[in-house]
């Protein structure tokens, strides 16, 4: 969104608004300019790019995987209640295969001092080739927190009745030589999220190119698509994720 300068922070990806409360020069001024490349000063409130952030209704965090959401195993999966928990507690606390929403715990508390600094919502939004999921990013910090202050036993109850799990995820490293790194990730399942819509038209390809120890790497694409915004996520965005 904004050029990357401080490393405190860790820009989202899109910004949102109502059209309607736009003036005619400032959505000429969003369509003319291509934010990125402007410096963060640019958008301080007496700034002429000011109201970029202050008539936002939200910021976008956006990943993506390369799933077919609706037919995963998982996609269904709803957290036990506390009191079934109670009378047949798991034994393990493993996130369901569903189409779940991801952030590495790293990037949280700089997503957080970007929402403090600027006083703009994220939501972290997770598309499929089907399907994507939403949440507010102070939903996920809540429940990293709760989940750090629990022991082992309690943190089983809290992801299991929640629908919000902490577990190491493997990477593959930007080199592709075949080594893959471990991060602590939190994931939401998709029933305790809010739809984003619907994907249709999606266009499935592959890739290949060639990494610094000269193998061949190959990669999924997906190309064109529309999205059909579903209610629950526009009242999301209008919502600003005050009362969430």
């Amino acid at each position: 969104m904004i050029n990357e300068e401080r490393t405190e922070y860790k820009d989202p990806d899109l910004l949102s608004y109502d059209v309607s409360a736009l003036t005619v020069a400032e959505r000429g001024t969003l369509e003319a300019t291509d934010l990125v490349r402007q410096p963060r000063i640019a958008f301080d409130r007496r700034a002429p790019l000011g109201f970029v952030l202050e008539k936002a209704l939200a910021a976008l965090e956006v990943e993506f995987s390369p799933y077919k959401a609706k037919e995963m195993k998982g996609r269904h999966w709803k957290p036990k209640t506390v009191e079934k928990w109670r009378r047949r507690p798991s034994r393990h606390a493993k996130p369901p295969s569903a189409p779940n929403i991801f952030v590495k715990e790293e990037d949280l508390p700089r997503l957080i001092a970007w929402e403090e600094r600027f006083r703009v919502p994220i939501m972290v939004v997770h598309l499929f080739d089907q399907e994507g999921f939403a949440i507010c990013l102070r939903e996920i910090a809540s429940f990293n927190q709760k989940y750090e202050k629990h022991r082992s036993a309690n943190r089983k109850k809290l992801q299991m009745t929640t629908g919000f799990f902490k577990k190491m995820q493997p990477y593959d490293r930007v080199d592709a030589q075949g080594a893959r790194e471990k991060k602590p990730v939190i994931n939401v399942a998709p029933s305790v999220a809010v739809k984003v819509g619907d994907l249709s038209g999606i266009e499935v390809s592959a890739e290949y190119s060639v990494s610094a120890s000269k193998k061949y790497v190959s990669h999924v694409l997906f190309s064109r698509g529309s999205l059909s915004v579903s209610p629950e996520f526009l009242a999301l965005l209008r919502s600003r994720c005050e009362n969430r």
